[in-house]
C-alpha cells in the first residue's frame, strides 16, 4: 500500500533503498544496522520496512514486526533538516495503520529514557512506559523505556491516526 500526500509518498521499502535508508540513519543513530541485516528484515514476511519520500528522495523510514499478535516498532528515523515538521507522527499513524489492519492488538517499542521528544510522539498515540531495559543501549549504555500500546483496535487510535492523515491531505492508493 502507497500513501500519498503533496510531495510526499509512504511505500514500503525495498533493497533498492538500502544505501539511503542506511545513509540516514547515520545522521540520526549511534549505531547503525548492518546492509545485510537491513535486507534480511526487508525479506522478512514478518517487517514492515517503510520509506517516506519527497520529490523521489527518501527522507524518512520506519519498521514493523509482528510478534504473533503483537508489533514490534523496530526503527523509525527523518533526516535531521526535515524533522519537527510531522514527519514522525505521519510514519508513526502509518505503522499504526498497518498494524491495525493485520488484525495486531497491540505494539511494543523500545525509546531512549533520554529521548523525550520521541516519547511525546508515542504519548500522542496512546503509547504508554511499562518498564525499563538497562543498558539497553551499547554506545552509551543508556537505558531504553519501554513502551506499549495496546487493545488494538481502539477508537482513540483510529481517530488518531485518521486526524494525522487528514491534517497531511493524506491519499492511500
Amino acid at each position: 500500500m502507497k500513501v500519498k500526500i503533496g510531495d510526499f509518498e509512504i511505500r514500503n521499502a525495498t533493497e533498492d533503498d538500502v544505501g539511503e535508508i542506511l545513509d540516514i540513519d547515520k545522521t540520526v543513530f549511534s549505531t547503525i544496522w548492518s546492509p545485510s541485516f537491513l535486507r534480511q528484515q526487508l525479506r522478512s514476511e514478518k517487517c514492515f520496512h517503510r520509506v517516506l519520500n519527497k520529490n523521489g528522495m527518501i527522507i524518512g523510514h520506519s519498521g514493523l514486526m509482528r510478534l504473533h499478535d503483537e508489533g514490534h516498532i523496530t526503527t523509525m528515523a527523518i533526516k535531521p533538516e526535515n524533522q519537527n515538521s510531522g514527519l514522525g507522527s505521519l510514519l508513526l499513524a502509518d505503522l499504526c495503520s498497518l498494524a491495525i489492519d493485520s488484525d495486531l492488538k497491540g505494539i511494543t517499542l523500545e525509546v531512549r529514557v533520554g529521548n523525550l521528544k520521541a516519547q511525546g510522539l508515542y504519548r500522542k498515540f496512546g503509547f504508554i512506559p511499562a518498564g525499563v531495559r538497562s543498558n539497553y543501549y551499547s554506545d552509551t549504555g543508556e537505558d531504553a523505556l519501554i513502551m506499549w500500546l495496546t487493545d488494538l483496535p481502539n477508537k482513540k487510535v483510529i481517530k488518531i491516526v485518521e486526524s494525522t492523515f487528514r491534517n497531511s491531505l493524506v491519499q492511500k492508493v
